[in-house]
């Protein structure tokens, strides 16, 4: 790194002159450079050069904002806290208005409605913040810091009320919701922030105000109506309730009324009489069928006992319980028993002739025929009970079969009693929930509470929270620097011009011969090669002389073109103060104007021979057409404009011949071509030339038409030797810290002026 702060140049390939450099690329890049690698000498540099800027931000910016921060108003901050209530259920299980079921979604939904546009509107009503200068702003007059923020508006505002005239006074405020301005309310808005910290069910409301006392109100207020809010959310829902239950209680009444008159209506048409157990067909049908099997057990079992006696009649044994059962029939037994055992017993003494015998047999028969008269009865007897049985088994059945039809008619009518039945009791069971319910919202409208209960009321802080000025100063004068530092690196960037050889060097790929510095209003730069021949300048161009004779150091150039981009670069004193220079030196020069379409050699230099360059292509000698320059010894040939085909001419076989003659008579000739961009001559004469001189105006000229010049130039397959950067602002160049050449030929014209001054 140099001394100036620019980087040293690493070796890349440069333009080696003449047709030869056309290989070498425009950008760096290309030439296999890449971008420079980061220095930080580069950077302070840049500081330098910019520290203009970069002061004038670090004192004005910290001066605005100086006065800035002391026009604005002291802010205070306050909180007030509500809790929001998890309980549930505050009048019994069967609470309709029950508590938050409290969960994220919850909180973050009352918070919104903490910063809802309604709540808002309520608060700046109670407040009457209409009366308040910091929300309304035709009630307040307007600060510095008023002026700094909104210029334009106040300007505006100014110039209204010169035109206009003032504008009418505000009416007189009220405290109506009608009058609160939308805009009002969102600056309230603005003034109000409702946060959580999302690990419990805590919110805080925090109110900013120019007054401690109004934030504090503001933020009570915001609580007191938000639970105020609630509760009005909870009377209105119990309200609404009752309002809908009671609507819809008379029809649900008349629905009942309809159903149960329908239920009665149906029974007395179908003839259906309910019991506590069932319809009474149904219970007559159960009795006939529990008499029915009585009847056929009874019937069957008289069958049975039947059967048995006259199985046992038949058998000439009588056991049969019918008869055994009669008591005479038992008696009767008895006897025979009796009479038998002792028939038995005579027997073994009496023959069966004997008269007791014949009177015991006699008894015993008489006994027998008796018995056989009583199971005769009993037989019909039980014929006739079997004959009852079987006939009130019968009556049962056509009883009970009449009733079954009966009863199936009666069912299907069932099925159409009991949908009414169950629609009647639906009814009422809605009924009865509906009365229920508005007894219940009727009971629960006057001892409603909120969902919230506030934790700690907001009060007046005692100290501001804004401004704080040491910090915003700190932060200003911070922030100025880095404004100034990135407007010093914004206008380095912007700068599209060249100003050191390196940069040429570096971006173009060409070879810098030197930097010419520019003169004083008051001196001409060709005349200085002459009369001040140690002047900064004649020793800039003896430079350049001395680089582009050592571009080729076994056959130094002899005819040297000179051209640039576009006008005004100096190519033409550029030319004129080389030709003088080798004239000075002791050598012959010549110079060329080759721009026949715009000369300005002839007007510079105020000598010729009445012939221009034109005269050539007519077979004028060469020799009428050289002008000797008095004052300097160098020879002119000078060019008129007009000519319509001026390319055709300086690529011909006469302009080629003059130059060749030219290169014997002459130790250095230089032609002045016109700029690339505006016309191509010079490309033509590139191809005749030894060297090209490529001129480069010192910050102006930028890199853009710089390239395209060189691309225009090397496309043909024309070459550049070097460029020149011309105009060079000395003073301005050591400003900037550039401790090159340009550095000491500035002290060095500083020292030529103290000397001429001592002297």
């Amino acid at each position: 790194m140099t001394g100036n702060g620019e980087s040293v140049l690493r070796p890349r390939p440069l333009r080696a002159g003449g047709r030869r450099g056309a290989a070498a690329a425009l950008p760096s890049s290309a030439a296999g450079g890449g971008p420079p690698p980061f220095d930080i000498g580069e950077i302070l540099a840049i500081l330098r050069r910019r520290f203009p800027v970069i002061l004038g931000a670090v004192l004005l910016i910290p001066a605005i904002g100086s006065v800035y921060v002391s026009q604005l108003s002291p802010r205070y901050a306050t909180e007030a806290w509500v809790m929001l209530d998890t309980r549930h259920g505050r009048l019994g299980g069967d609470d309709m208005m029950s508590g938050l079921e409290v969960d994220g979604a919850v909180v973050h939904s009352e918070i919104d409605i903490l910063k809802s546009y309604p709540l808002a509107q309520k608060v700046a009503t109670e407040l009457q913040l209409q009366k308040e200068p910091e929300f309304n702003p035709s009630l307040r007059k307007p600060t510095a810091a008023d002026y700094l923020q909104h210029p334009l508006g106040f300007v505006l505002a100014e110039l209204r009320r010169l035109v206009l005239g003032p504008p009418p006074a505000p009416k007189p405020v009220t405290a109506a919701a009608g009058d609160i301005d939308s805009g009002l309310v969102w600056s309230l808005m603005g003034h109000v922030s409702v946060s959580s910290d999302g690990r419990s069910y805590l919110l805080r409301i925090q109110a900013q105000s120019e007054s401690p006392a109004l934030a504090a109100k503001i933020a009570n207020a915001y609580a007191h109506t938000y639970l105020l809010d609630q509760l009005e959310r909870k009377y209105d829902e119990v309200r609404r309730t009752s309002d809908w239950l009671n609507g819809h209680l008379t029809e649900l009444r008349d629905k009942v009324r309809q159903s149960e008159d329908a239920v009665q209506v149906f029974k007395q048409q179908h003839n259906i009489t309910e019991t506590p157990g069932g319809t009474v067909t149904a219970q007559q049908l159960m009795q006939l069928n529990s008499q029915l099997v009585t009847a056929a057990a009874e019937r069957a079992q008289t069958e049975a006992s039947l059967r048995a006696l006259q199985q046992e009649v038949q058998a000439g044994n009588v056991t049969a319980s019918a008869v055994l059962n009669a008591p005479l029939v038992q008696k009767l037994r008895d006897e025979q028993a009796t009479l038998l055992q002792r028939q038995a017993e005579l027997a073994t003494r009496y023959k069966p002739a004997h008269p007791t015998m014949v009177n015991l047999r006699a008894e015993l028969q008489d006994v027998t025929r008796k018995l056989k008269e009583e199971t005769d009865k009993a037989e019909a007897a039980l014929s006739s009970d079997v004959a009852v049985a079987r006939a009130r088994e019968a009556a049962l059945r056509q009883t009970l079969a009449e009733l079954q039809r009966s009863t199936d008619q009666q069912d299907t009518a069932s099925i159409e009693l009991h949908e009414l039945q169950r629609e009647a009791a639906a009814n009422q069971a809605l009924y009865e929930n509906f009365l229920a319910k508005f007894k219940q919202a009727s009971t629960q409208a006057d001892i409603q509470e909120p969902d919230a209960r506030l934790v700690a009321p907001a009060i007046a802080p005692s100290a501001p929270f804004y401004p704080n000025r040491s910090m915003m100063m700190t932060t200003i004068v911070t922030a100025s620097i880095a404004l100034g530092v990135a407007l010093a690196f914004l206008l380095e960037w912007l700068n599209n011009g060249f100003r050191t050889a390196e940069q040429v060097e570096r971006e173009l790929g060409v070879r810098a011969l030197g930097l010419v510095p520019t003169v004083g209003a008051e001196e001409t730069p060709h005349e200085l090669v002459v009369e001040r021949p140690t002047s900064p300048y004649s020793e800039a161009v003896r430079a350049v002389r001395t680089a582009l004779r050592y571009t080729r150091v076994d056959r130094p150039p002899k005819l040297v073109l000179v051209t640039s981009s576009l006008p005004g670069e100096g190519k033409t004193m550029m030319a004129l103060s080389l030709a003088r220079s080798v004239a000075r030196s002791g050598g012959k020069a010549l110079l060329i104007d080759c721009d026949l379409r715009r000369p300005t050699v002839a007007k510079v230099v105020g000598c010729g021979t009445g012939r221009t360059l034109l005269d050539l292509f007519d077979g004028a000698a060469p020799e009428t057409l050289i002008a000797r320059d008095g004052g300097s010894g160098i020879d002119v040939v000078t060019a008129k404009g007009g000519t319509a085909n001026p390319q055709d001419l300086l690529g011909s076989h006469p302009m080629q011949a003059f130059l060749a003659d030219m290169r014997e008579r002459y130790d250095l000739i230089v032609i002045d071509a016109p700029p690339v961009l505006v016309v191509s001559d010079a490309v033509v004469l590139s191809h005749l030339a030894d060297a090209t001189l490529f001129l480069i105006r010192w910050e102006a000229s930028t890199r853009k038409s710089v390239m395209e010049g060189l691309r225009l130039l090397e496309a043909d397959g024309a070459g550049v030797t070097g460029a020149v950067i011309t105009r060079v602002d000395p003073r301005r160049r050591v400003r900037y810290g550039y401790n090159d050449a340009a550095y000491y030929a500035y002290h060095a014209e500083l020292a030529e002026s103290k000397a001429a001054a001592g002297s």
